[in-house]
């Protein structure tokens, strides 16, 4: 048998509808930071890149690295030390970290750093950047689809088949522009002691086929 059946009160009803309220914006707080972050911050006048390097500490091979990084003008004139630590430290293992400051950010390239260290013989496990909070990648594709062509021509990804577990969880989203040349990857909020690994993002290109020819960093307001 059913009792008597007691509704809500408006007191009740206020109570619950302001607590999911609050559930809710700290859900959107959480998942969408950017969008809380009010005006957008001038970017600072450096930017922080650490480059994991197997090699890094073996005879002569410093000086080969840092000469094929010389070779790109953002990064001729830039602040370069090692770093070692963890399994790096340990007797026999040469690999090591090469923490660079970067002050020409709207020049960074990092498809042209990425060649220029296979040209001299090397290759970075990691490449770590930071020390911005607003920003995206944008880089230049052949092969790209145009956003009016969804018949006949493979669309990017979304964001939850790029990612691959903890991977790439920096990545908020992707696009193009109008005129279908340039991919964009918006990162999420960062802290200025956060760090992206582009290399993450190589991986899930290659995985989906498609290698830029740039990836530049781009702290404007879109």
């Amino acid at each position: 048998m059913i009792g008597r059946i007691r509704l809500a009160t408006t007191t009740q009803i206020l109570a619950m509808s302001i607590a999911w309220l609050g559930v809710c914006l700290g859900i959107d707080y959480t998942f969408n930071p950017q969008l809380w972050a009010g005006t957008v911050e001038a970017p600072p006048s450096s930017a922080a890149l650490s480059l994991h390097l197997h090699h890094l500490r073996c005879a002569g091979c410093l000086d080969d690295i840092k000469k094929a990084l010389g070779t790109l003008p953002w990064l001729k004139d830039a602040p370069m030390t090692v770093r070692a630590s963890g399994d790096d430290a340990v007797s026999g293992n040469f690999a090591g970290w090469l923490d660079i400051s970067v002050p020409e950010i709207s020049q960074i390239d990092f498809v042209a750093l990425e060649q220029a260290l296979r040209q001299a013989g090397f290759v970075a496990s990691q490449v770590e950047f930071g020390g911005l909070r607003h920003y995206r990648l944008e880089g230049q594709a052949r092969h790209l689809c145009s956003p009016t062509n969804t018949a006949n021509c493979e669309p990017l990804p979304d964001v939850g088949t790029v990612r691959r577990g903890e991977k790439l969880r920096w990545l908020d989203s992707l696009s193009l522009d109008s005129t279908g040349s340039t991919v964009v990857f918006h990162v999420r909020l960062q802290q200025t002691n956060d760090r992206i690994d582009v290399k993450e993002l190589f991986t899930a290109m290659d995985e989906f086929g498609l290698w830029p020819s740039s990836l530049h960093v781009v702290a404007t307001p879109e």
